[in-house]
């Protein structure tokens, strides 16, 4: 089952989001490296919560312990952005609904439509969407190359971070305001408690595509 409500509940004080690619790493005699994938490039971090009374803190140690279960997922997103860097809230957005023009075929670069006229994207922002069913995948990438949408609100091939996944259709909608991935919990620690106030419990995640 997929928590969809608990990461965005939280008061992070920290959080460290970044892209887990596995690789085997080679030297060979003449000096040359040699790199190879394991795996598939999955969304990997950490986050804690604030110190504060016992009360306020046992719902978070309950349901992260829950998550802690095999088969349990959430959803999580970054909460140092909250939309592109020139949008911050998605004011300019507004009511446009974004969606997939283009997905190039070197897997990497991806075009959108229905954004406003001279809407811009940063290097950095992220960008997602929802895809499959059985089960529902949730995209989330960062922009590599900056773009600015034409009159029309279509934007240039831009790229991303990382490769685009098989399985995404064209027309699919884009969410620009916290796009979310589904992850699993790897590790807890609760922190430590004194006599009224307990230590902000911190816990690691690691994107899941199932």
């Amino acid at each position: 089952m997929t928590d969809t409500t608990f990461f965005g509940g939280l008061k992070v004080t920290n959080v460290m989001i970044m892209l887990s690619d596995p690789q085997e790493i080679s030297r060979l005699g003449d000096g040359s490296i040699l790199k190879a994938s394991l795996g598939a490039a999955l969304w990997a971090g950490e986050a804690s919560l604030p110190s504060g009374p016992h009360c306020l803190q046992s719902e978070a140690e309950v349901r992260l312990a829950r998550l802690m279960r095999a088969g349990e997922t959430l959803l999580v997103y970054d909460p140092r952005s909250n939309g592109p860097a020139s949008d911050p809230g998605g004011a300019i957005l507004g009511a446009s609904t974004p969606t997939i023009h283009t997905l190039d075929a070197d897997n990497r670069r991806i075009r959108i439509q229905g954004c406003p006229p001279g809407y811009q994207l940063s290097v950095g922002d992220w960008i997602g969407w929802i895809y499959g069913s059985s089960p529902v995948r949730y995209a989330a990438h960062r922009i590599e190359t900056a773009v600015v949408a034409d009159g029309s609100g279509l934007t240039p091939l831009f790229a991303v971070e990382p490769f685009i996944r098989t399985g995404v259709t064209l027309g699919t909608g884009v969410n620009l305001i916290r796009p979310p991935f589904k992850a699993v919990l790897t590790a807890t620690d609760y922190g430590a408690g004194r006599a009224r106030v307990s230590q902000g419990p911190s816990f690691s995640f690691i994107q899941t595509l199932r």
